[in-house]
């Protein structure tokens, strides 16, 4: 009912029509089998409006219909009853879809048909749980006021009194607005746009118009330097021609000092009498020098050489002094001094080895590892097995040593360890082969020998009872084995004792041995050195005689050599005196020479001067290319009229214009400034010609760019440097010129038309803003009369309810920009006593005053809305979470306002609050869900009252017809 009634909260504004489809019968949604009731695709919704007092003169039928895809929902109406009155069930679905065609069209859409149908103020106000699948949103209509805002509340009463049409009025002008000064923005960007495109054209058009006019100025006066240079050419050539004659007897004169020159040259050409004197007595000169130098080195060496041997024969005679014996002698002595030295040296050190292993043995004797036995216990003792000696373990009296000595002697490396590390002991022995060992037994024994520890008793009486002995010689014999073993030791073999100082006494023999040795070894080394300095002595004494005998020659040659260096200076220098003569007649020679070709040179010189300066006349006179001037310039007289000169013989006239006095290079200086501003003024490059319209252009500005001196000025040396790119850029602003014209006009044009569209636009918007202003003047003195209408209501109504009184506090925010939306901000405020203060309505305070509170709200903005009868409230849940004594205090000012202003209620509720709800309700509608496996509730029950006041079925009989009850 809400939805045919157009209660907004179904938005249909946006995606609320694709909602409302969810309405439709769902099998999975009822909880039955979708084989057999399938899904439905569309239904109808159907209602008769009529003035109850003649239902059938003013009744008109309103059917709107409900699709699962677009258009989701449709409206059609006319007037008079049209309801499916069929006898079943299925004859009605039947003809449901031919009565919604049946009335008049078109079809209202989703937007359009509450208004059209009821009116721009809200005919229906519902809070439903839930809408189709979606569960209700916050509402006023729940009454829940104090989980509103300000902002909610005020947009809430606005929707009830039925004035949101102004807002969306204002939003939609806005709206427009907000297109116009868009569209208006967009035509500023345009204009500025097309502004910049068109003043970039137009610059562009005026860089060559002023390109143009460079280029006209840059040809006239390319024109007159052409002018200029041909009357420079003549003059230059009368100037030149003047020169020659005055050059040709110069070179005449030239030409005869050169011939002279050369004549004097030749007569000094021929040097090889003066080459070969010199030649000859400087070879002469060095070999007198050379002998003389020779000479007197080896008088230099002589001198020193006896000099030396003198010191030699000095240090000889010192070191020999006392020296005595023949040298022969003295050698043999030495050598055998030092024989009996080494052999010293090696006693020695045998004798040191001998003390050094006497000293180990005492040392290892006395740790117990004495021999092959301590070898044989030390390895032992690293593997953690107790051992000794056999012999070093054994104490045998002086009596019986000499018995016991032969029968122990082969076991001089026996070792003695317990019984029990037997195996273990000849496992870590293993890699020492010939190990001797005797096990010792725990065992007591009384066996002989009596000195003997009591372990090895047992093992010495089998070896005593084996071996006997025998006195002279003394010997251990075994007769089974045949076995003789001689005793008679020096020293006892047995017991540590006795070995130690055994070896004590070796020891200090080895020392008094190394004592005595290394005395000897001093001795020897002394006589050793007595030998050695007697025989160097005696060497030094044969030395010194020698050296006399070679001093007495060394003088007798000195002698003789002076008188030869004597004479071999004399020659000397009379070879270098007369090689000194032949040089400076060679000299002389050469200088006279060298005068003769310098002063030829010099006459060649001036002769090549005058030569040059004749060629150079004639160059000067070719480059003049008289024909290229006259062929640009015209003759003299065209030139001088060009220039503004009077001819020859004529003076100025008064008003004649200035003559052109720069000179043809100035001229051409000028011709190419202009021209080269006019080519920047075309934006292209002045040296690789980029940025040029054409390739032509481009080519002509490089060759342009290549005319340049070493100092990089522009020299124009050729007028394809000029001429070449001036056409090029001439024939390029030719064809630019009508299309420059054109622009210039369009451009006019178009900016006069967008001026007109602008003007336009901006006239839209001003008006525009102008409805707006309006327009939210208006709304805002409607909104606020409309809510002060609310206000004077709600404190009506809570007067009404014996309570004291309410207000609306609030805020009313025009939309600042054309973006912003209105902000209406309410603050319900009531008082609770008749003098106390006005408290807000989100004030803590109890469920049932809320609610009661929040019921004169809405009720407030339906009796403050225009047209405020006919008007229908919907309230889904009336009463819950209220007890008994507030839920009756609701209903009653419920039923009150809908009884005094003619509000049509429909409130749901559950079974168990019927009975509160029966003395106020008008009728009852009864709904029944007979179980979980229908598909659809029984038949709809309407209850009323008759004139009894008794309740009766109104729709008996007509339900009676249709389908069952239950």
């Amino acid at each position: 009912m809400s939805l045919l009634l157009g209660d907004p909260e179904w938005r249909m504004y946006g995606p609320g029509p694709a909602a409302v489809a969810q309405l439709l019968f769902e099998p999975d949604t009822a909880g039955v089998a979708a084989q057999r009731y399938p899904a439905a695709t569309f239904g109808f919704i159907a209602g008769v409006f009529a003035d109850p007092d003649d239902v059938l003169a003013s009744a008109h039928t309103v059917w709107m219909r409900l699709s699962a895809t677009a258009p989701y929902v449709q409206v059609r109406h006319g007037p008079g009853v049209h309801l499916a009155t069929s006898h079943d069930d299925e004859e009605r679905h039947r003809a449901a879809p031919l009565i919604f065609k049946s009335l008049p069209g078109p079809a209202l859409g989703a937007v359009q048909y509450a208004e059209r149908l009821y009116g721009p103020v809200p005919r229906c106000l519902a809070y439903l749980t839930s809408r189709g699948k979606h569960h209700g949103g916050p509402s006023l209509l729940k009454l829940e006021t104090g989980q509103f805002t300000p902002a909610g509340i005020g947009s809430a009463l606005i929707d009830l009194t039925g004035r949101a049409h102004l807002l969306e009025t204002d939003q939609a002008v806005r709206r427009d607005l907000a297109r116009e000064t868009a569209q208006l923005a967009g035509l500023e960007h345009e204009n500025a746009n097309a502004l910049a495109q068109e003043e970039q054209a137009l610059l562009a058009i005026e860089q060559r118009d002023k390109a143009r006019r460079n280029l006209s100025q840059a040809r006239d006066f390319w024109r007159l330097h052409y002018a200029r240079g041909l009357l420079d050419v003549l003059d230059k050539q009368h100037e030149l021609s003047a020169a020659g004659e005055t050059l040709r007897p110069l070179l005449a004169d030239a030409e005869r000092a050169v011939s002279r020159a050369s004549e004097d040259l030749a007569s000094l050409q021929d040097t090889k009498k003066v080459d070969q004197d010199w030649r000859s007595a400087d070879e002469k000169s060095q070999r007198a020098a050379n002998d003389l130098d020779a000479a007197r080195d080896r008088e230099r060496l002589l001198k020193v050489d006896i000099e030396r041997t003198q010191e030699q024969i000095q240090e000889a005679e010192r070191e020999a002094a006392g020296a005595h014996g023949s040298l022969d002698d003295a050698r043999q002595t030495a050598a055998e001094s030092r024989r009996a030295s080494v052999e010293s040296e090696v006693r020695r050190t045998a004798a040191e080895d001998a003390r050094t292993s006497a000293l180990r043995d005492l040392e290892q004797a006395e740790k117990g590892h004495y021999g092959q036995a301590g070898r044989t216990v030390e390895m032992l003792a690293a593997a953690g097995i107790d051992a000794v000696g056999l012999l070093d373990g054994l104490d045998i009296p002086p009596s019986q040593r000499s018995r016991w000595e032969a029968r122990l002697s082969l076991y001089r490396d026996a070792v003695c360890i317990d019984a029990e590390q037997a195996d273990r002991a000849t496992h870590e022995l293993a890699a020492f082969p010939g190990a001797v060992l005797v096990l010792r037994h725990k065992t007591p024994s009384a066996r002989s020998p009596a000195f003997a520890p009591l372990p090895l008793r047992p093992f010495l009486h089998a070896l005593a009872q084996r071996l006997h002995t025998t006195a002279d010689p003394c010997a251990a014999l075994d007769d089974e084995l045949g076995l003789r073993v001689l005793g008679g030791f020096p020293q006892p073999i047995t017991g540590r004792q006795a070995l130690l100082e055994h070896l004590h006494r070796l020891a200090t023999q080895a020392e008094e041995t190394l004592r005595t040795t290394a005395e000897a070894v001093q001795r020897a080394h002394a006589a050793q050195a007595d030998a050695d300095l007697n025989e160097s002595r005696l060497e030094h004494a044969q030395r010194a005689i020698e050296l006399r005998a070679r001093r007495q020659t060394l003088e007798t040659e000195l002698t003789d050599i002076a008188p030869q260096v004597q004479r071999l200076q004399t020659a000397a220098v009379e070879a270098a005196r007369v090689r000194e003569e032949a040089l400076v007649k060679q000299r002389m020679l050469v200088l006279q020479r060298t005068e003769a070709t310098r002063q030829r040179d010099e006459a060649k010189s001036a002769q090549q001067r005058l030569l040059t300066r004749d060629e150079e006349l004639s160059r000067q006179r070719a480059a003049l290319n008289i024909e290229y001037w006259t062929e640009r310039a015209g003759g003299p007289d065209q030139a001088r009229a060009a220039l503004h000169l009077p001819s020859d013989g004529q003076h100025q006239a008064p008003d004649a214009p200035q003559p052109e006095r720069r000179s043809e290079i100035s001229l051409r200086e000028v011709a190419g400034r202009y021209l080269q501003q006019a080519i920047a003024d075309l934006g292209i490059d002045l040296i690789n010609g980029a940025g040029a319209p054409n390739p032509t252009i481009t080519r002509a500005v490089q060759v342009r760019a290549n005319q340049a001196d070493e100092e990089g000025s522009r020299q124009f040396v050729s007028a394809e440097a000029f001429e070449r790119p001036a056409d090029a850029i001439q024939d390029w602003l030719d064809t630019r010129a009508d299309s420059d014209r054109g622009t210039r006009s369009r451009v006019a044009a178009n900016r006069e038309e967008r001026e007109v569209a602008l003007a336009a636009a901006q006239q839209t918007v001003a008006d525009l803003n102008q409805s707006v202003h309006a327009t939210q003047d208006s709304i805002a003195l409607r909104l606020d009369q409309a809510l002060q209408d609310i206000e004077d209501a709600l404190d009506r109504l809570n007067r009404g309810a014996g309570l004291y009184g309410a207000e609306l506090r609030r805020t009313l925010t025009p939309p600042a920009t054309v973006s912003d939306i209105w902000r209406c901000e309410i603050t319900p405020h009531w008082r609770r006593t008749p003098t106390g203060r006005m408290l807000p309505y989100n004030n803590i305070t109890n469920a049932a005053q809320e609610k009661l509170f929040s019921v004169h709200l809405v009720l407030a903005a339906l009796l403050a809305s225009p047209h405020a009868r006919g008007r229908v409230l919907i309230l889904d849940e009336l009463g819950d979470a209220l007890g008994y004594h507030h839920r009756r205090e609701v209903l009653a000012a419920i039923a009150g306002t809908s009884g005094e202003y003619g509000i049509s209620v429909l409130g749901t509720c559950q079974d168990a609050l019927t009975d509160d709800a029966a003395d106020f309700y008008g009728g009852l509608l009864y709904f029944h869900y007979p179980s979980h496996t229908e598909a659809l509730n029984t038949a709809t029950r309407t209850f009323g009252y008759d004139d009894n006041n008794e309740r009766v079925e109104l729709t008996l009989d007509a339900l009676l017809a249709g389908r069952t009850l239950w």
